[in-house]
């Protein structure tokens, strides 16, 4: 009796301590990109410059991504937990050194490490709690993950109030007590189960390594048209959230209408993060990783024929059955699709493609709206989303040749 109480204190408020993950993470993410033009722009950098560091640190965190991520799935010597840790001593250090080495040089290299180690971490923080569920351990991920939203809004907030009191010089020291709690919080995300009492934390199990030992893309040879679709479904995304203001322009909207549009769309994500537990209870995650691609593409299309701002606002509702579903539903499909040993690769190369798609629609977005206009830019966002949702559709649909394709999780419903 005593021995199977004893995992019970160590599995008490997971979800809490997961919630407080994922807060940290996001808000560490608000302060590092989106307000990256704020602190470089004080810094003396130009916005083509701010550009190109934005860019190439997404092109070489995508490229790093399925490399760390192999590693990780590949420990032999620490936990997950604990290799996530040593991304984010880097991370934290790099960004109290901010205030220190104000070189222009010394600044370029620091903020876009900063960027690429952001980026890299993601993936980690998906599998440490989805590595909690699989132990049989129970966690919200749904709650946990909007109320990471939530935490990037009120930061964002919070942010901007303090660059007001303070000047853009307090981001450093915003990054850096933000990291120090994402550091801690996932320090201390530990946990026993009862098949594992005598472990100290979670840690690789035998059963866990892969005993295929191909590149993942080898092994889930129908993974790269899936990757494909995501990558299309997240230029269509990014060129509306990124160029927001431009496509407000021409329906009559100012900076107030973006902020608003974008506050509709930021609380429309909330009610599917919140009730994706009773999601999961009525469909699979196969079947709503589908469903985001129908949303991803309406969002766009309606953004695209949408007459005024009224309009606008209301397609907004379609974030629901895109990103936010995605958000989630992606990362219990990729669980449930791999191998144990490839789960962190799995979510790595997810988090590579939608790296991608937001490299892509920046480079894209800017040339369309440049020489072409509002209008052929929401057309290309619309074709691009149109593409992602047919591959999605196909590639995970219940045919019998469609399982013949994707064999590796063809069992997968």
């Amino acid at each position: 009796m005593n021995h199977t109480a004893s995992p019970v204190p160590r599995t008490r408020h997971v979800t809490g301590r997961y919630t407080l993950m994922q807060s940290s993470y996001w808000a560490s993410y608000c302060v590092i990109l989106t307000f990256s033009s704020v602190y470089l722009l004080h810094q003396g950098f130009r916005n083509t410059e701010i550009g190109i560091l934005i860019s190439v640190s997404g092109i070489l965190s995508a490229v790093l991504q399925p490399v760390v991520s192999r590693a990780a799935d590949n420990l032999r010597r620490m936990s997950l937990r604990q290799f996530a840790m040593v991304l984010l001593v880097v991370q934290t250090v790099f960004s109290g050194l901010l205030r220190v080495l104000t070189a222009p040089a010394a600044q370029t290299v620091l903020y876009g490490c900063l960027m690429i180690l952001l980026q890299l971490v993601l993936p980690l923080c998906s599998a440490l709690g989805m590595d909690c569920l699989n132990r049989g351990i129970p966690l919200n991920f749904g709650v946990a993950r909007g109320i990471g939203s939530v935490a990037y809004g009120l930061f964002s907030a919070l942010c901007g109030r303090l660059v007001l009191w303070l000047g853009e010089n307090s981001l450093p020291l915003a990054m850096l007590a933000i990291n120090l709690v994402l550091l801690l919080s996932v320090a201390t995300f530990r946990f026993r189960t009862p098949e594992a009492a005598g472990e100290g934390e979670t840690s690789p199990k035998a059963e866990d390594t892969p005993a295929d030992t191909r590149p993942f893309l080898r092994k889930y040879r129908g993974m790269v048209w899936i990757l494909l679709g995501v990558v299309c479904l997240f230029i269509s995304h990014n060129v509306l959230n990124t160029y927001a203001f431009q496509i407000v322009q021409p329906l009559g909207g100012t900076s107030e209408e973006m902020g608003t549009m974008l506050s509709i769309q930021a609380f429309a994500e909330l009610p599917v993060m919140f009730g994706f537990v009773l999601l999961l209870k009525k469909a699979s995650s196969r079947s709503l990783v589908r469903v985001c691609g129908v949303g991803f593409f309406l969002h766009a299309l309606g953004a695209w024929v949408a007459p005024g701002m009224g309009v606008l606002y209301g397609v907004q509702i379609f974030e629901m059955p895109g990103y936010a579903l995605y958000t989630l539903a992606s990362i219990y499909w990729i669980n449930d699709a791999v191998a144990p040993g490839d789960r962190v690769q799995g979510q790595a190369w997810f988090a590579m493609a939608m790296t991608l798609g937001n490299v892509l629609a920046s480079f894209a977005g800017g040339l369309l709206l440049d020489y072409a206009g509002v209008s052929l830019l929401l057309a290309f966002a619309t074709a691009a989303g149109g593409v992602g949702m047919v591959l999605l559709l196909v590639l995970l649909g219940k045919g019998r040749s469609c399982r013949k394709r994707m064999n590796p999780w063809s069992s997968v419903d």
